[in-house]
């Protein structure tokens, strides 16, 4: 612009025609450059000047704006003296700027915490790098940023901002509690980003799972957590549902997890989602635990709450509200089946209470065959068993009361052959009262129970002794012998017929306890270790109680239970002594003693007639009654057939 003016002004000039002219000119022209001169140096004035009114109102702006900063700044030259410092920095050290310009910061804090903020400083000019750092000055959290910056005279200072930054640094505290937390306790913890895939897991996680983080992280999250719901209410995938736009809220939700490893799991969850400072969804969490020891424990008690622990059949309880659940007019008719099972008592007694559960096992086993899958079966009491049978008339349940009948005819436990008493009725009106039906059957099976009483203890004796025969045929020789003696010295007594007869079948009968010992140790009746003695010596009592269960033999239980006392009281099982022991169980005794000795057994010759005889008294008023003994011995040394 300047020099476009200045050639328009030359081009004004006359052409010179002489010397004075030239000269004219050139004065001319001389001037004309003087004022030329002189009005481009006004023109840059005006410039100049213009330019330092705009910069003195930017740097008045600049100021304005880092005064209305709530955060402290400043800036240092390169020998960390103050060059400018705005008014938060001026309110919170209570100091104005012209008293620190030019100064470091010994004159503002305490040297240890100078010598910390300078310390920084100098690594920003050494690192010409920004440096970011957190104080902690009056109970507060501070952080600087510093910075190095170009100064006008070539060198380079420092600025910084620093804000307060306790709440923040709270926040970012509580947030680590919380993620540590997450991470230790003992349920599962699954974060799931937006897009559906794995953000975070924790140990807890991983073990249930059986996925490590370093493998499941930004995987989709259904490979990882793989679940399926059973039969609950709510969405089948709760993540994607949450996630959705339209998903709210907190669920809990159970069902199975498949792990890494192919294993179930029962677990529980909840799931919810994470919202950010815009209320909008950026993640899904998950807890869950492993419930399947719970659910398992759970189960049991629910099955236990209507089963029989024992059989696995309904218990009482149950069957009771199934009579009434199913007392429809859509079911009739309805058939009622009680049975109760013969001998537990007895095989409790002879072999113990394994043996009777034995036996209640194989009875719920030909009460499930004999029915159908619909029907209601029940172990009702102790021997007792109930079937209810929806749409079954009477005749049908009688073939059914048949099958059973005859499945218990085939099984034996041990020596005892098992054997039930049943009964039935049935509903054909919806008028009548199913319990009153209930009662029917029961009454019907106690009535049938009555008249097969007789037979079931006969049988039931007979089976045992036929069993201890079978294991031992010297044990039958044996008591048959033992039988006949035991009635001669009855007669020789001169007894009654009822002492006799009492005699006769303690004699019988005196081993039937050993029903309880194998084959082996019947058969064996020398060189017994401890054991096998403590097991034989059970025999008296086992004999005993099998004799007390029926009326027919009661009167012979203490003959039975006694016949292995001593004369001087260190027999066995009661330790009685002299006249204590039952005269019938004396007898017993010494004709079982003779007889052992004068047959052949388990690889013992038999001793003669005489040798047993002189035994017998050597072994009078200690093992034997000596008045009794003398009796027998009189007795068989007259008879040459004994």
């Amino acid at each position: 612009m300047d020099i476009l003016l200045f050639s328009a002004l030359a081009a004004l000039l006359p052409i010179p025609k002489n010397q004075l002219d030239i000269a004219a000119l050139f004065v001319l022209m001389c001037l004309l450059l003087l004022s030329a001169a002189a009005f481009l140096s006004y023109r840059k004035y005006k410039r100049m000047k213009t330019h330092a009114n705009d910069a003195n109102n930017l740097n008045a702006l600049y100021k304005t704006f880092l005064d209305a900063e709530n955060n402290l700044i400043y800036l240092k030259d390169q020998n960390l003296k103050y060059v400018f410092v705005n008014k938060a920095f001026e309110y919170f050290f209570e100091i104005e700027s012209r008293d620190i310009a030019g100064r470091d910061d010994s004159a503002l804090q305490k040297k240890e915490f100078a010598d910390r903020v300078m310390k920084d400083d100098r690594e920003v000019l050494s690192s010409s790098t920004t440096v970011v750092k957190d104080y902690g000055y009056g109970g507060r959290v501070y952080r600087s940023i510093k910075f190095p910056v170009k100064l006008k005279n070539g060198g380079t200072g420092v600025g910084a901002q620093i804000m307060d930054v306790t709440s923040e640094a709270a926040s970012m505290k509580q947030q680590m509690i919380c993620y540590q937390t997450l991470i230790s306790i003992g349920d599962g913890v699954i974060v799931v980003d937006r897009d559906g895939r794995i953000e975070m897991m924790n140990k807890a996680a991983e073990k249930i799972t059986g996925w490590p983080y370093a493998e499941a992280a930004k995987k989709p999250y259904r490979d990882v957590f793989n679940f399926f719901s059973e039969g609950e209410k709510g969405p089948d995938d709760a993540v994607s549902y949450l996630l959705e736009e339209s998903g709210a809220g907190e669920l809990k939700i159970s069902g199975r997890l498949l792990s890494k490893d192919g294993r179930t799991r029962y677990i529980e969850y909840y799931a919810a989602p994470i919202m950010d400072d815009m209320d909008k969804k950026i993640a899904v969490v998950l807890v869950f635990r492993d419930v399947t020891e719970e659910k398992e424990h759970n189960d049991r008690l629910r099955y236990l709450s209507t089963h029989d622990s024992l059989t696995g059949l309904y218990n009482r309880r149950f069957f009771e509200e199934s009579l009434k659940a199913n007392d429809t007019k859509a079911n009739l008719p309805i058939s009622i089946i009680v049975g109760d099972v013969n001998g537990l008592k007895l095989t409790n007694d002879i072999f113990g209470h394994y043996q009777g559960d034995l036996l209640l096992l194989a009875s719920a086993d030909v009460f499930q065959k004999a029915c159908d899958k619909t029907d209601v079966i029940a172990r009702w009491g102790g021997d007792e068993f109930v079937a209810m049978l929806p749409n079954t008339p009477y005749d049908e349940a009688q073939e059914i009361i048949a099958r059973i009948k005859k499945e218990f005819s085939v099984k034996q436990l041990r020596a005892v052959k098992s054997s039930i008493s049943m009964g039935c009725a049935t509903k054909t009106s919806p008028d009548e009262s199913i319990e009153r039906i209930l009662e029917q059957a029961e009454d019907a099976m106690y009535s049938n129970k009555a008249l097969e009483r007789d037979y079931i203890r006969n049988a039931a004796i007979s089976e045992i002794i036929e069993m201890l025969h079978k294991n031992s045929a010297r044990e039958k020789e044996h008591s048959l012998r033992v039988s006949e003696l035991c009635a001669r010295m009855g007669k020789r007594l001169g007894l009654p017929e009822d002492e006799i007869r009492k005699l006769r079948e303690a004699g019988y009968l005196h081993d039937i306890g050993k029903i309880v010992l194998g084959p082996d140790l019947i058969n064996k009746n020398h060189l017994l270790t401890n054991r096998e003695w403590n097991e034989v010596k059970r025999h008296t009592i086992v004999g005993y109680r099998i004799l007390n269960s029926f009326d027919s033999t009661v009167d012979l239980t203490e003959s039975v239970l006694t016949h292995h006392e001593r004369w001087d009281g260190t027999g066995y099982p009661k330790s009685l002594k002299g006249e204590e022991i039952p005269r019938t169980a004396r007898i017993i005794s010494i004709v079982e003693g003779y007889d052992r000795m004068t047959h052949d057994s388990d690889n013992i010759r038999a001793k003669t007639k005489q040798k047993a005889i002189e035994i017998l008294r050597e072994n009078a008023g200690t093992m034997f009654d000596p008045e009794l003994v003398e009796i027998f011995i009189d007795m068989i040394e007259k008879d040459d057939s004994i």
